[in-house]
C-alpha cells in the first residue's frame, strides 16, 4: 500500500502533480541469485494542474485508474536492499478528464497500458519492506491532441513514481 505521483508526458503540463494510491498484493519466489514476483495492484495515474485563486490559469485533471499486473525481477545489491526491474500490463478501469471542474470529452485513452519499471526494495524490519518505483509506459496511452508524430515521440505517455510499504508473509 502506498502513494503514487504521476504525470502524462506530452500533455503540456510539467511535473509529477497528480497524487494517487497504489494498493495490492504480490506473490514472491526467492532464488539463490535473484527474486521474482508477480503483483496485482490498483493504481491511480494521470496529470493535474491547480489554478491559483487569483490566476487566469485553467485547472486541469486527468484521472486514470488501472488494475495492473507487474512482473518484477530483483537482485540484491546490498544487505537488505534489492534493485528491481520488470514490466507491467495495466487495464484502464476508470477515466475522467476535467478542465475548470467541468468534464471534458478529450482524446480517447487506450484501454491497455504496457510499462517498464525500475525500483529499489529495502527491508525495514522483519517482513516489512519499503518499495520505491519508477514506471514509464512503453507505448503512448493516447495520441497528442494535434495527432502529430515525430520520430520516437508518438503521443502521450504515463510516468509515475510510487512509494509503498509491503508486508511479505513468508512460508515456513
Amino acid at each position: 500500500m502506498g502513494i503514487n505521483t504521476s504525470q502524462v508526458s506530452g500533455d503540456g503540463l510539467g511535473g509529477y502533480n497528480k497524487l494517487g494510491i497504489r494498493i495490492g498484493g504480490l506473490i514472491r519466489k526467492e532464488f539463490s541469485q535473484f527474486n521474482a514476483q508477480i503483483e496485482l495492484q490498483y493504481i491511480n495515474k494521470g496529470s493535474s494542474r491547480n489554478s491559483p485563486n487569483d490566476s487566469y490559469i485553467d485547472s486541469y485533471t486527468l484521472q486514470l485508474n488501472y488494475i495492473e499486473i507487474p512482473i518484477i525481477i530483483e537482485k540484491r545489491i546490498y544487505k537488505h536492499m534489492y534493485l528491481q526491474t520488470g514490466i507491467s500490463i495495466g487495464k484502464l478501469v476508470h477515466m475522467s478528464e476535467l478542465s475548470n471542474h467541468y468534464e471534458v470529452n478529450g482524446i480517447k485513452i487506450n484501454n491497455t497500458e504496457y510499462s517498464v519499471n525500475v525500483g529499489i526494495h529495502t527491508k525495514l524490519k522483519n517482513n516489512i519492506y519499503l518499495n520505491t518505483r519508477l514506471s514509464h509506459s512503453i507505448f503512448p496511452v493516447r495520441p497528442h491532441s494535434s495527432e502529430q508524430i515525430y520520430k520516437w515521440n508518438r503521443g502521450q505517455y504515463n510516468t509515475s513514481i510510487s512509494i509503498a510499504l509491503n508486508y511479505i508473509i513468508k512460508r515456513k
